[in-house]
């Protein structure tokens, strides 16, 4: 049942624009998935998609990496059970880049990864919005910024 829930949202989801509420960002992301070719546009550069939330330990651990990887790399974060900006302001865990925290951009953007059963998750994206590479919990540093170099062509 959840399985065909999932494939109608991505379904009458999949042509349409989202723009999602961001912090640490002074304009709305812009993102859409294609569901015909499996690709979430938006963006004309390699990223990463970056979930967790405020009660994840390893979640901690794995931050400080990817602030640092995001200087060089395109890292959106993605902060799942938050009500409301306040709250998400509260629980950005040292997270400098652009972090999506609505409770309906957050279930929308797991549907399009296929679901998120744990955290830290770690999504890998081509320039042609295409995922390449999934990571589940914490992820050295040299092994994510091999993958995103690959990705990047660096």
């Amino acid at each position: 049942m959840r399985i065909v829930l999932m494939l109608l949202c991505l379904i009458f989801c999949a042509c349409k624009d989202e723009y999602f509420l961001t912090l640490n960002s002074k304009e709305p992301l812009s993102l859409k998935y294609n569901a015909k070719e499996k690709a979430l546009k938006g963006l004309d550069e390699p990223f990463m998609l970056f979930f967790y939330s405020k009660d994840c330990g390893v979640c901690e651990k794995q931050i400080p990496i990817l602030n640092e990887l995001s200087k060089n790399y395109k890292i959106i974060a993605v902060l799942g059970n938050m009500k409301n900006k306040d709250m998400a302001v509260k629980n950005l865990k040292g997270v400098t880049f652009t972090t999506i925290y609505d409770s309906l951009d957050v279930e929308y953007l797991s549907n399009v990864v296929g679901g998120v059963y744990g955290v830290p998750a770690m999504f890998i994206y081509d320039n042609n919005g295409k995922m390449v590479k999934k990571f589940i919990s914490l992820t050295p540093k040299s092994v994510l910024e091999k993958e995103l170099r690959a990705v990047k062509g660096v």
